[in-house]
């Protein structure tokens, strides 16, 4: 398999790729954390209704950015709906609920949840996959039965809106999912469905809109929750497992912009952000089937005026995670990632060297070091990646 040329400069660059199957094959010694995270949380207790938030901390180049990427991949495998996204250039601030469910929303798969939807009513009416799939009109299925069009209309209608009543969603999006699942069912609109889709994603709907798809609320600081929880219900009803949020470089709280000298986000910006962490730790009992994995620099903890310290509601949930204890403590809800990588034993860079040189290598590329110079000398784990990035011949001149 070939590698993307943006994963090739990602890895010069100590950075973690954006293909998850490399990610994986690249992952050396996940049994100090990874497996433990993976068969607890993602196994187990997320999709039987639990509800975690993790902070990953550590030193630059400690390998944060490529643990978030393992738990993509892996949560994706596990039939999760997952959002990766960088706090730094995610362009919107993490400011409230409304903006993160934005942000989910906007990198969901619509057409994957409305057609696992689907496949529910389908089953429900005695259609397996083997027979429905979830994509196309069921009508004529159950019309095959000696039903006349009105009445496997009715039988169909009857059956989506049990659904939804047991899932116990919101009215708004009872009517949302309605208004879906007619669509795919029953008789395609598609400008119905377009306009569906633009509400649940947040958008405002004109005037004519809200009336004639019965989708009034809006989404406010007040509602954000309740769609929030809502949104969850029916990626589980459709399926899935839950929903796993992976925000990277959150230090961004207390960075500065290069070009004026000042804060990225101010004071106020960070305590509705520490505020968004804490209402997602404090509502565990409403948002189900969630998890938030957080990662930062250890100056987010470190850092009295603006780091997770300087917002006491917030730090109070989180310090248990930072007993010391001499060793690594995989079932901290603060994990030391810098302790995670002495955990590998002393012996990992060399090790780590000798497997990135293997998974390299099958991926068709030639070694092919690269020369720094001491002053660019990067933290130990990074300089290890970038040392063993290989590049095929054919492919020198492409990549700069």
């Amino acid at each position: 398999m070939a590698l993307a040329v943006e994963d090739i400069k990602n890895l010069r660059s100590g950075l973690a790729p954006n293909h998850l199957d490399l990610v994986h094959d690249m992952t050396l010694g996940t049994g100090v954390w990874l497996e433990r995270f993976e068969s607890h949380y993602l196994d187990r207790f997320i999709p039987y209704g639990g509800s975690k938030v993790k902070l990953l901390v550590g030193s630059e180049g400690s390998g944060k950015s490529h643990l978030l990427r393992y738990i993509q991949g892996r949560a994706d495998q596990k039939d999760y709906t997952v959002l990766y996204m960088s706090a730094r250039t995610v362009g919107a601030k993490l400011c409230d609920v409304p903006n993160l469910y934005r942000m989910i929303t906007g990198s969901m798969d619509v057409d994957k949840l409305v057609t696992g939807l689907a496949c529910v009513v389908g089953s429900e009416l005695g259609y397996g996959k083997s027979i429905y799939d979830g994509h196309g009109i069921l009508l004529p299925y159950v019309m095959e039965e000696g039903y006349e069009q009105a009445d496997a209309a009715r039988e169909i209608r009857i059956t989506m809106a049990k659904l939804l009543k047991n899932a116990d969603v919101s009215p708004s999006f009872f009517t949302f999912a309605y208004a879906m699942l007619r669509d795919r069912l029953l008789t395609p609109d598609a400008e119905a469905t377009r306009v569906a889709t633009r509400w649940m994603m947040g958008e405002k709907l004109e005037t004519r809109e809200r009336k004639d798809s019965g989708l009034h609320e809006v989404l406010n600081k007040t509602t954000a929750r309740r769609w929030l929880d809502s949104l969850l219900k029916l990626l589980v009803l459709s399926g899935q497992k839950g929903l796993v949020v992976l925000i990277d470089d959150i230090d961004v709280l207390y960075e500065r912009s290069q070009d004026t000298g000042r804060y990225l986000y101010t004071p106020g910006n960070n305590k509705d952000t520490y505020e968004l962490f804490r209402q997602i730790i404090d509502d565990a009992d409403l948002l189900k089937n969630l998890m938030v994995v957080l990662a930062g620099r250890r100056n987010m903890i470190e850092d009295d005026r603006r780091g997770f310290r300087s917002y006491e509601a917030l730090w109070m949930r989180l310090q248990t995670g930072l007993v010391p204890s001499g060793q690594f403590n995989s079932l901290c809800d603060i994990v030391d990632v810098d302790q995670h990588l002495a955990a590998q034993g002393a012996d990992f860079p060399i090790r780590l060297s000798r497997h990135l040189s293997e998974v390299f290598t099958g991926y068709g590329l030639k070694r092919k070091y690269r020369n720094m110079a001491p002053k660019e000398t990067p933290p130990v784990l990074k300089s290890v990646v970038i040392d063993n990035v290989f590049t095929a011949d054919r492919d020198e001149e492409a990549i700069p």
